[in-house]
């Protein structure tokens, strides 16, 4: 006896899982039945002298048996399979509830049976019993305690009104599973659930429940459901096969497989469910099949849906990671103008935080803010458009910028976005990029310099030279008080030209007002315009938004647009100065500032290369006026562009585009 309950305790000690949970079972049994039949017909007799409780000893083994049986129920002790029907779970129960009854009575009242009924009292017990458990409640307590506990699930009606319920909302495959894995639990029992899913991407199936899957290929299974309606329900069932359906039925029930469940919509294949054969040991009969199809066209449209709503998660988390990644910030509004989305590029760019979700879009420069605005009244749809903003920390900024109109399923507007790309490494480029051309102009300028330089002091020191020799020599000296000065003169005229042309070093911006700039330079420049027959004319409204800008660099630049429109009327003519407030090709409002003349114009053969740098159609010319004027324009962040103003009259038109400075607010 010791040791075979040595023996026990170390198998439980050693086990887990499953069999421990079974000798668990035994155990207790076994030692409710030992203490009691222990203490009724020992330790009271011993303590009382008496022996009247003995016949209780018996009834220890009840709950033995119940723990035993229970154990073989639900967790197959010893590999047995119980196989109970109904009417013998309502006789089991009859018989068991009876005879706790009669029990209970005898310990009540000893004598209760010597007392005259008209029938024996352990037999009105009984039938009282019967006619209770036969009763409505005690069905119900049946379908909803019995009836689970005998793996017999629940009734399929109101399984298939649950199922509908629960297979209704948008969920995950994985979630899918789960509740089809729940509903077919509860009803069936199956002793194994394992659904696969085919992906609309590719051929292959994923396993979406966590049990082992049947060593079964369900491309096999693909192949008996081509061909198929959309939901197919296969019983397996070698012997009753033949041809190729055979071998898959076999190899489906060496797995373990009692039912295969194909899910399909709209004849392509989806998933398939496998089911094993039922805890209660039960086949699967004509109405287990007609739940189980019709719990399978709930789960096809479910799988659709559940597919189809990965695959928009699986879009929505790239796009996410995809903005998430860009350099450009992108900002999202509705059709009221809040802002609803924006990436963490407009976080470190326009300074966006999530306080600012739903907060309206005036939280966003003006010029964004205006874009998006007439992006959502269809008025203009920046593509790639060059604008500056007003950095909070950073400043002025150039950055490009770009619009679309988001529509909804029935194609009306819903909101905007707008992608804004920073220009500052760009920008940066191009200045590192004309400051080493700006070297390479100086270093030809330089070579030039020296050339145009050279040939006058040649001169100068050819006559220097034969000085001595010559000295007394009338005719030298005649030529050398005529060439000398005009040597000299032409290295003081190509001086002034230089000092003249050359732009400022180290520009300042300020505020600048434009009118009184261009009121300055007429009045001293026509003077000597007039001596070369040309009329100056200034058209200029005396009051203009003000921009930035260095005063000194800006008088240089309208004096050499000035003096190329002058030389460009050799026979005179008239030269109108025109500045005005207009609204710039970016999107913000811009000082235009406009030299127009009347000569000749430019050749179109070389109107691409009048800004580079020593380029001229000048006899006397040096090729350095306007690439300095476009260098100064570029400082001023403005806009230098030369146009032929009539196609038949001749003329051109050179002009500056200026951003100006918002209006200054009126003194309360």
């Amino acid at each position: 006896m010791i040791a075979a309950l040595s023996v026990f305790i170390a198998k439980w000690r050693r086990e887990r899982g499953l069999p421990r949970a079974q000798l668990q079972y035994l155990g207790i049994g076994m030692m409710i039945l030992s203490a009691g039949a222990v203490t009724v017909n020992l330790l009271i007799p011993i303590v009382t002298g008496r022996s009247t409780l003995s016949w209780l000893g018996p009834y220890f083994t009840l709950p033995f048996v119940a723990l035993v049986g229970h154990a073989i129920i639900r967790h197959r002790l010893m590999d047995l399979r119980i196989f109970v029907s109904r009417g013998l779970a309502y006789a089991l129960a009859m018989a068991t509830a009876s005879a706790m009854l009669i029990t209970g009575a005898r310990l009540i009242s000893p004598a209760w049976e010597a007392e005259t009924f008209f029938v024996h009292p352990n037999l009105v017990i009984v039938i009282i019993v019967a006619l209770a458990i036969l009763s409505s409640p005690a069905q119900q307590f049946f379908g909803r305690v019995i009836d689970p506990y005998l793996y017999r699930g629940t009734g399929y009606s109101t399984a298939l009104r649950g199922a509908t319920r629960r297979l209704s909302r948008l969920m995950q495959p994985v979630e899918l599973a789960s509740e089809l894995r729940q509903i077919l639990v509860e009803v069936l029992v199956p002793e194994s659930f394992t659904m696969l899913v085919k992906s609309f991407e590719s051929e292959s199936f994923e396993q979406l429940s966590a049990e082992a899957p049947p060593d079964v290929d369900p491309r096999i299974l693909a192949q008996l459901h081509a061909g198929q309606p959309n939901t197919m329900v296969i019983v397996v069932n070698p012997d009753a096969e033949s041809g190729a359906a055979k071998p898959i039925h076999q190899a489906m029930r060496v797995a373990g497989v009692e039912i295969a469940v194909t899910l399909g919509r709209r004849g392509q294949l989806l998933g398939v469910v496998l089911l094993g054969p039922r805890r209660s040991g039960d086949a699967y009969f004509k109405n287990d099949l007609v739940f189980i199809e019709s719990l399978a066209d709930l789960a096809s449209i479910a799988l659709e849906n559940a597919l189809l709503y990965r695959q928009r998660i699986q879009m929505l988390e790239y796009s996410d990671r995809l903005l998430e990644s860009l350099d450009s910030a992108v900002v999202a509004i509705d059709i009221g103008g809040k802002i609803t989305s924006f990436n963490p590029a407009a976080t470190k760019l326009l300074g966006l935080s999530d306080e600012y979700l739903g907060a309206l879009m005036h939280v966003l420069p003006s010029e964004i803010g205006w874009a998006l605005v007439l992006a959502l009244s269809g008025g203009w749809h920046p593509r790639e458009v060059e604008v500056t903003i007003d950095h909070a920390t950073r400043g002025i900024l150039h950055v490009i910028l770009s619009t679309a109109v988001l529509h909804d399923d029935e194609n009306r507007i819903s909101g905007a976005l707008v992608v804004v790309t920073d220009l500052s490494a760009v920008k940066a480029l191009e200045r590192n990029q004309r400051r080493v051309e700006h070297l390479a102009i100086m270093a030809s300028f330089y070579a030039g310099i020296a050339h145009e330089i050279r040939n006058p002091l040649t001169a100068i020191s050819n006559f220097i030279a034969m000085l001595p020799d010559r000295f007394d020599d009338p005719e030298y000296r005649d030529t050398a008080v005529r060439i000398l000065p005009m040597e000299v003169a032409r290295i003081v005229r190509l001086a002034d030209r230089l000092r003249l042309m050359a732009p400022s070093e180290g520009g300042k911006l300020s505020v600048v007002s434009i009118p009184p700039l261009l009121h300055d330079i007429a009045a001293i420049h026509s003077p000597t315009a007039q001596e070369q027959h040309v009329k100056i004319e200034l058209q200029c409204p005396e009051e203009l938004p003000k921009i930035q800008g260095d005063p000194g660099q800006l008088v240089q630049l309208f004096v050499n647009l000035l003096r190329n429109a002058v030389e460009a009327m050799p026979d005179g003519g008239t030269v109108t100065i025109e500045a005005d407030h207009a609204p710039g090709k970016a999107g913000s409002d811009s000082i235009i500032v406009r030299v127009i003349d009347d000569g000749c114009g430019i050749d179109p053969t070389v109107r691409a290369k009048i800004f580079d740098p020593f380029f001229t159609t000048k006899p006397s010319g040096t090729g350095l006026g306007l690439s300095i004027c476009r260098e100064i324009a570029d400082f001023h962040r403005a806009r230098l562009s030369l146009f032929p103003r009539s196609m038949f009259d001749g003329g051109t038109i050179a002009e500056v585009e200026f951003p100006s400075l918002p209006p200054e607010p009126s003194p309360l």
